[in-house]
């Protein structure tokens, strides 16, 4: 619909009246500036500007409080976030780490049990070659008595070979094979109650005992008359006989085996009371030595 002359005229005006006050507003911009510019730092412009800054401080302080509390809760909420995330990169980072420090422990003590194993081989006696054996299975029942090996016939055991471990001493005795096929064999350790191994004390003037289980692993040499002295801490050794003395024992003699933990007797016997520690503690053995007999004498030994 066409508009009507007087509605034209009305807007004219009107738009006239804007750019009119528009240009006054910055015609007195431009004079204001002017004369603040223009004038001295007493003069009516900056008189004015330190009076309105005046006015309006209070004000600004109050809204610099009321909005301080929500500024922190929000730097409070994103510092959240940030430690969250750290945290997170921390924990990973612990964890990578532990794993590898196990991972350079287990390195560590598989070098020293190879390492341990290699020292055998410098005390083994004459006759004999050692064959590094992984124990692949255990007794259920008694963690004292038998082991499974990963080593047969086809490496050279035979029934009544020695077994030896690592140990302080370099080796010590901590069993005999009682059977052997092709692949494997199983050891019967010197704690099982079946075993009885003829036994020398250092020191004590060539005491001779017959070494045997008791509890909790730890052994006991009887048969040693009171008048030896044996002192704590000597070593035990094989003494190469059986407990009837009638045969060569299946262990040569002076393969290490204990310490003696205590000695004594009462004044009416006439044996010491002799505790022996083996210095291999066979429920924590990995790894053993077969000694695989190669001289005469020693597979006359093995067949008893």
């Amino acid at each position: 619909m066409p508009r009507s002359p007087r509605r034209n005229g009305l807007d004219r005006r009107r738009t006239i009246i804007r750019r009119s006050v528009i240009g006054a507003l910055v015609a007195v911009c431009l004079i204001l500036f002017t004369v603040y510019f223009r004038e001295g730092g007493d003069g009516p412009a900056h008189g004015t500007q330190r009076l309105a800054g005046t006015v309006v401080a209070p004000l600004q302080s109050v809204g610099s409080r009321i909005v301080e509390p929500f500024t922190g809760a929000w730097d409070w909420v994103t510092g959240l976030f940030d430690a969250r995330s750290e945290n997170e990169r921390l924990t990973e980072e612990n964890a990578a780490l532990r794993a590898q420090v196990l991972a350079a422990a287990d390195q560590a003590a598989e070098v020293a049990r190879l390492r341990a194993l290699l020292r055998i081989t410098d005390d083994v006696p004459g006759g004999y070659k050692p064959v590094v054996a992984s124990i692949i299975g255990r007794s259920p029942t008694n963690w004292y008595s038998r082991a499974r090996i990963d080593a047969g016939t086809n490496d050279g055991v035979v029934v009544n070979s020695p077994v030896v471990a690592a140990s302080a001493p370099g080796s010590s005795l901590v069993g005999v094979i009682t059977s052997a096929s092709g692949g494997s064999s199983v050891v019967t350790f010197i704690t099982d109650s079946s075993t009885r191994v003829g036994a020398t004390v250092d020191g004590s003037g060539g005491a001779l005992g017959v070494l045997r289980p008791t509890v909790g692993g730890q052994l006991m040499l009887d048969n040693v008359p009171r008048d030896f002295r044996v002192r704590d801490g000597a070593v035990v050794r094989t003494a190469g006989f059986v407990a009837d003395l009638r045969l060569p024992s299946v262990f040569p003699r002076g393969i290490p085996i204990g310490q003696v933990a205590g000695a004594g007797s009462q004044p009416v016997d006439t044996f010491l009371t002799i505790q022996v520690t083996p210095f291999a503690d066979v429920r924590a053995l990995a790894s053993v030595a077969v000694l695989t007999p190669q001289s005469p004498a020693a597979r006359r030994r093995a067949k008893g």
